[in-house]
């Protein structure tokens, strides 16, 4: 099972809650009213293309793993389980997009590595977080995550999909 179809399991069940696909592909799953009518649970953003995922990796000056740039063509990063945990994708604004299309974006990967919660060693590719804690790729393409305020190494997973596999559990 790829990367898109397992967390598209993990998320399955929130659909009762609400379920919405805009025209851009982004896909919206369980509303929390209590909240906000706009406020989704999990949001699954639109894949790149080649061709942008290219020009995201010049504009951020960064080495994108092969793993990253892979769940880019599938989705163009992710906020699930109400921001408890987040990939960074490239947030963008263009003419004629609905007001939804506006307000649903990712996190943005150049943005969140230009000021970063601390200096990020160049061996490793900063790519999401938590509220407590960042995510980072090693040269080994290992999954590292590390405490936001004291930079402690708290886990680290084998690879990007084991890293996915084990994080939502399904």
């Amino acid at each position: 099972m790829d990367i898109l179809e397992y967390i598209l399991k993990f998320v399955n069940e929130d659909k009762k809650f609400g379920y919405k696909e805009m025209k851009n592909g982004t896909v919206l799953i369980g509303c929390v009213p209590e909240i906000s009518n706009e406020f989704w649970m999990h949001q699954i953003y639109h894949p790149l293309t080649k061709e942008e995922i290219e020009k995201l990796e010049k504009e951020t000056a960064l080495s994108f793993p092969p793993s990253y740039k892979k769940l880019l063509t599938k989705c163009n990063g992710l906020f699930l389980l109400e921001g408890q945990m987040y990939i960074y994708g490239k947030a963008y604004l263009q003419k004629g997009m609905t007001r939804e299309e506006q307000i649903y974006q990712p996190y943005d990967l150049r943005e969140e590595n230009d000021d970063p919660p601390f200096a990020i060693p160049s061996n490793l590719f900063y790519f999401g977080g938590t509220p407590k804690t960042i995510f980072v790729l090693d040269e080994k393409g290992h999954v590292l995550e590390l405490n936001r305020r004291s930079k402690r190494q708290m886990n680290k997973w084998n690879s990007f999909e084991d890293w996915i596999f084990k994080v939502l559990p399904i």
